[in-house]
C-alpha cells in the first residue's frame, strides 16, 4: 500500500573531517512514492541517497528500510549484518555512470546479480534478462558489449541490471549527469515508466522537468539540511524558503540569476 513507509531516516548525521555533510536529517519515503532530491552540488544529495543502503554509513542516527532497522548508532552494527545483506538485495541503484562490466555482453551484465547473488538458474536468469531488455527497447543489443552502445543505452542497461534483482526500491544518483543532452530523454523515459508502474524511487537529479512531472514530492537540500519539502507544484510555483527560490532561479533562469 502506498501509505506504508518504505524508508525512514532518523536524526542522520554525517561529517567528513570538519565538514558537516548531513546535519540531523529526518526523512520518510512511502511505498510507491517517487521522491526527488534537488539542491546545489556539495549540498549533501548523494550522501543522503547513499545512506539509504549504507553505501555511506552515517556517523549517527537510524536507517530503516521496509520496516527493518539496518543501522543504528545506538547498537552494534554487526547484529544487523545479515539483515543489511538481505535488505540490499531489495534495493536497486543506478549511478552517474553505468559501471557495466566491459568484458561481458549486455545480457550477461543483466544476468550477473540474479545468478551470483540470488543463485538463480542461469537459463532462467538469461530469459528474465532478455525480457527486461525487450521491455526497455534494448533487445537488439543483448549480445553486444557495452562499448558498442551509446551512453544513454548503457544507462538503460544499468537500469535493467538493477531491475533484474526484482527490487522493491530504486535509487538513482544523477543518472543522466554524464550524458550528452540528446541522450538524456531516453533514460528519463525509462524512469518515468518505472514510476508509472508504481516503483518506489528516490532520485537525485538536476533535471527539473523530470522532477516536476514525475516526482510525488521534492526535497531541497543544502549544507546538509533539508531546507524545504513539498509537492512539485508548490516547490516550483510557490517556494517558501529564500534559498530554494535562489536555487530554482539559478537553474531555471540562469541568465537572470543574481
Amino acid at each position: 500500500m502506498k501509505n506504508e513507509i518504505a524508508v525512514k531516516l532518523v536524526n542522520i548525521q554525517k561529517s567528513y573531517g570538519p565538514v558537516n555533510v548531513l546535519n540531523n536529517v529526518n526523512l520518510e519515503v512511502k511505498t510507491k512514492e517517487v521522491l526527488v532530491i534537488i539542491g546545489p552540488s556539495g549540498g549533501g544529495k548523494s550522501t543522503l541517497l547513499r545512506t539509504v543502503n549504507l553505501l555511506g554509513e552515517p556517523d549517527s542516527g537510524e536507517v530503516w528500510v521496509q520496516g527493518q532497522n539496518i543501522f543504528s548508532s545506538n547498537h552494534d552494527t554487526q547484529l544487523t549484518t545479515e539483515i543489511l545483506r538481505k535488505t540490499r538485495e531489495e534495493i536497486g541503484m543506478v549511478f552517474q555512470t553505468s559501471n557495466l562490466f566491459l568484458h561481458r555482453r549486455v545480457v550477461e551484465n543483466v544476468m550477473e546479480g540474479p545468478v551470483w547473488v540470488r543463485k538463480t538458474n542461469v537459463k532462467e536468469a538469461r530469459q528474465d534478462a532478455l525480457e527486461l531488455l525487450e521491455r526497455f527497447g534494448l533487445a537488439e543489443h543483448a549480445e553486444k558489449f557495452p562499448s558498442q552502445l551509446s551512453g544513454g543505452q548503457q544507462q538503460r542497461v544499468a537500469i535493467c541490471r538493477a531491475l533484474a534483482m526484482k527490487p522493491k526500491l530504486m535509487l538513482f544518483d544523477e543518472p543522466t549527469a554524464s550524458l550528452d543532452p540528446e541522450l538524456v530523454g531516453e533514460v528519463l523515459l525509462v524512469m518515468k515508466r518505472l514510476a508509472d508502474e508504481g516503483m518506489t524511487m528516490i532520485v537525485v537529479t538536476h533535471e527539473m522537468g523530470f522532477a516536476r512531472q514525475v516526482g510525488d514530492r521534492i526535497i531541497f537540500i543544502d549544507d546538509g539540511i533539508i531546507i524545504e519539502e513539498d509537492s512539485p507544484d508548490e516547490i516550483f510555483s510557490n517556494p517558501k524558503n529564500d534559498r530554494t527560490k535562489k536555487f530554482l532561479k539559478s537553474v531555471l533562469n540562469p541568465l537572470q540569476a543574481e
